[in-house]
């Protein structure tokens, strides 16, 4: 009886032991999540941050490329300004900076144009999530250049 005894005993001691290191593994698995996820989460912004980025700056390039167009076929700075808000479409039309050079006033454009280039360029600010860190807003920039085919 005192051999079944022992070996009674003994049983439960590993029981006991193997029910301590199950509970004690569920607290390194939450230790290494709280280790894990900080670095999984820069990854998550990185990545989105890119692709935000990435679509600012094909948005805005096809729509100076568009309103470079509009302007060497009508030479009128307001055809060309709508064209570029209607075509930065997934973007904001009103945080668009454009700037057309040379300026509607300014020779060649107030004469005979044709043939002169006109550039179009457009810059878009993309404010952070995160701006503790330091960068408060990145700015994507465009420019699309056109000889001028209006005649007066």
């Amino acid at each position: 009886m005192s051999c079944c005894r022992a070996r009674r005993e003994n049983h439960v001691r590993k029981t006991t032991a193997q029910r301590t290191r199950v509970t004690r593994d569920g607290g390194q698995a939450l230790v290494e999540f709280a280790l894990v996820l900080p670095v999984l989460m820069i990854a998550t912004f990185a990545i989105l941050l890119t692709a935000e980025v990435g679509v600012a700056r094909l948005s805005l390039q096809h729509a100076t490329a568009e309103a470079a167009r509009a302007g060497a076929l009508t030479n009128d700075d307001e055809a060309i300004r709508s064209t570029l808000a209607a075509a930065v479409t997934p973007l904001v039309a009103e945080r668009v900076v454009t700037a057309i050079e040379p300026a509607a006033g300014v020779p060649p454009r107030n004469s005979d144009p044709r043939g002169s280039l006109l550039v179009v360029r457009a810059s878009y600010a993309i404010p952070m999530p995160l701006r503790f860190v330091g960068l408060s807003q990145v700015v994507v920039t465009a420019s699309s250049a056109r000889r001028i085919e209006w005649t007066p």
